[in-house]
């Protein structure tokens, strides 16, 4: 699977499709496991513990709902002008060909519609609405993103549309038999992986009390230079900038105070939140005012050394003039005509994108010189005054930077607690509810300005294991209070992941800006989805740094730690994955499409089952090899978020974002 995700990146979706995904010998391979489960599950007793025999069975019974699938069910796609009728649609082979079949009843497009956020024209909805025309009748129904018709086991779901806004293009799938078994098997995973961690199998009683009774499995369930430099350029005053900040302006496909813009313009064009002793808003509102003297300024940070050099730059900030040669002509085309002949290695490479980015800088420039760059609110319903101060408080303060911060501070303090023996178990409290209590509050912030909970994209998603783990650290502390060695090494190692995943989430290219949820996106199963996944993560994060710690130094109390923390992490990674296809198949009709983030979710699913298996596997009961094997598996939680999102996109990549 892991190499199919590599061919999809070069041959494209619909030839890994067609020549691995939907083969037979794939099939066979996953029949052949669930086959083997069976048999495993006859030979090994396993019946007599029900909750995990039940948890097995719902696997296979997912299998079975999966090849129901495949063998019988359809797809295919319809195109509707407003006010016409259709009973034919394009359907999708099994192969990747397309034929025309017939639908039993006949659909009408009585009218199509999209949604705009207030005040924008970033959509927020699209809607169909139509007639469908049956034996029995006729029926009236809007389909749009998330809300799907369902008729005679046909389901429609909204696609896209036509540029004029007048036709759309329905998903249809049918699919009696296969959506309910798969269901079914999603609600056995769901409610027995529950019970295994309430009820406890005699592994986990056993693990227990290696850790002297320690009720440490609660940590998985507990979750959650100065302005005088410019005297001779007109610049807008201080005062007047500060009574502009508050102006409303679309950006971003939302409706936000002219401060976001200015903050982020700032940031994007000289690496910084001010600019030689000016605001963002001083910078952004003087630029129109002497276009011609601002060109002469140095204005433009770039980043590569090697562009810089090309260019014949020398200073820290480069100048507008210095883009264009004594005839004027615009010296990055000709540059980057010159690299697209001969980008080859990764330096070359390296120096076109630089150069695509510089090219931006300049275009964001031209248009702030033009009056382009802003789109002032023209709506009726405006966000409320607090929520404009929020905004503007939460750019003006660098909280990913502080964050990070107080978390070596924290370190620090812990440490020399430690050190000096004195109340350690309440410093560590006391620190990391500081922590705590910070990070939620600014996830909280963020929260209530864009008004969806911030899950959205990378940056958010990396803050959010931030806050989960340090949750969990805080957690860990309490219940592994009385094991002073293993207590520590949770803390250290919780908050190094916290204060890392903060890092690079600022280092990055990951953007902090926030935007308008896509359509998509507009789903209850975002919060679940999402949230279960990262907590599993940071799950995982937490074991690779305690097998290391175990590995240098040998403790059994850590190595059962980790062997209890495992449960958690894998059971919150399975329902996360499985309550995604249900969103999947609520929104674009298939509950499992082998998308790369897909596929490598699964494949670290998988990986980490593994371990679980220790009746199956006993090298596995060796602590050296447990630790080893928990180091190297979590190299595929990183390949499924950086090397997914950065290296083999899909609809799941965050790195458009």
């Amino acid at each position: 699977m892991a190499i199919a995700t590599i061919v999809e990146k070069i041959h494209g979706t619909t030839f890994v499709s067609s020549k691995i995904y939907s083969t037979w010998w794939f099939s066979a391979i996953w029949g052949i496991l669930a086959i083997a489960s069976i048999a495993r599950i006859i030979t090994s007793g396993m019946q007599k513990t029900l909750t995990v025999l039940t948890l097995h069975i719902s696997f296979v019974v997912i299998l079975a709902g999966a090849l129901t699938t495949h063998i019988t069910s359809k797809k295919g796609y319809l195109h509707l002008r407003c006010g016409e009728t259709a009973r034919l649609y394009t359907e999708q082979c099994s192969n990747g060909d397309m034929r025309t079949a017939t639908l039993p009843f006949s659909v009408t497009l009585n009218d199509f519609n999209i949604k705009n956020y207030e005040g924008t024209t970033t959509h927020s909805d699209y809607a169909s609405h139509l007639t469908f025309s049956t034996d029995e009748g006729s029926v009236n129904e809007t389909v749009s993103m998330n809300n799907i018709a369902v008729v005679e086991g046909y389901r429609f779901y909204q696609t896209t549309f036509d540029r004029d806004m007048k036709g759309s293009v329905l998903t249809i799938t049918y699919d009696p038999y296969g959506t309910g078994i798969t269901y079914i098997g999603y609600g056995l995973l769901i409610v027995s992986s529950i019970l295994v961690l309430i009820l406890r199998t005699p592994r986990i009683k056993q693990l227990y009390k290696q850790l002297n009774g320690s009720r440490v499995l609660g940590v998985g369930c507990l979750l959650l230079v100065a302005a005088t430099a410019f005297a001779k350029t007109p610049i807008v005053a201080r005062e007047d900038a500060e009574k502009a900040e508050r102006k409303l302006i679309v950006y971003n496909g939302r409706v936000c105070p002219l401060n976001t813009l200015a903050h982020d313009f700032c940031l994007k064009i000289t690496g910084k939140t001010s600019y030689k002793g000016l605001s963002a808003e001083q910078l952004l509102l003087s630029l129109p005012m002497a276009p011609e003297e601002w060109s002469e300024k140095p204005l433009l940070k770039i980043k590569n050394k090697a562009l810089k050099e090309r260019l014949g730059i020398s200073t820290d900030l480069a100048r507008i003039k210095d883009f264009y040669d004594s005839n004027g002509r615009y010296k990055l085309d000709i540059l980057l005509n010159e690299q697209m002949k001969k980008a080859e290695d990764e330096q070359d490479k390296k120096l076109v994108r630089s150069i695509y980015d510089v090219d931006e800088q300049i275009s964001l420039v031209d248009a702030a010189v033009t009056g382009k760059l802003i789109e002032h609110y023209k709506g009726n319903n405006p966000p409320s005054e607090t929520r404009i101060s929020a905004e503007i408080l939460y750019n003006q303060q660098p909280f990913t930077v502080v964050g990070a911060f107080m978390i070596v501070i924290g370190l620090l303090v812990i440490v020399i607690a430690e050190i000096i023996r004195k109340k350690g178990n309440a410093v560590k409290l006391g620190v990391l509810t500081i922590i705590c209590v910070f990070q939620l509050a600014v996830f909280l912030l963020r929260w209530y300005i864009s008004g969806n909970i911030p899950l959205s994209n990378g940056y958010e998603t990396m803050a959010f294991v931030s806050l989960s783990t340090s949750l969990l650290t805080l957690s860990a502390i309490w219940m592994l209070r009385k094991q002073p060695f293993v207590c520590n090494t949770v803390t250290i190692g919780g908050l190094m992941i916290a204060g890392l995943t903060l890092l690079v989430a600022h280092l990055s290219e990951m953007s902090p800006q926030i935007t308008s949820l896509m359509p998509v996106l507009h789903s209850p199963w975002l919060t679940t989805h999402v949230s279960l996944i990262m907590v599993s993560y940071s799950l995982f994060a937490f074991m690779a740094v305690i097998a290391a710690v175990d590995l240098v130094k040998r403790d059994a109390r850590l190595d059962a730690l980790n062997r209890l923390m495992l449960y958690p992490a894998e059971i919150f990674l399975a329902i996360g994955i499985f309550l995604g296809a249900i969103w999947a198949n609520q929104s674009w009709g298939t509950y499992w499409s082998w998308d790369p983030k897909e596929v490598w979710a699964l494949i670290s699913m998988l990986i980490y089952c593994v371990p679980l298996h220790v009746g199956s596997l006993p090298v596995m009961r060796k602590a050296k090899v447990h630790d080893i094997y928990l180091i190297m598996a979590f190299l595929s939680i990183l390949m499924t978020y950086f090397g997914v999102n950065y290296l083999l996109g899909g609809m799941h990549s965050y790195a458009g974002n």
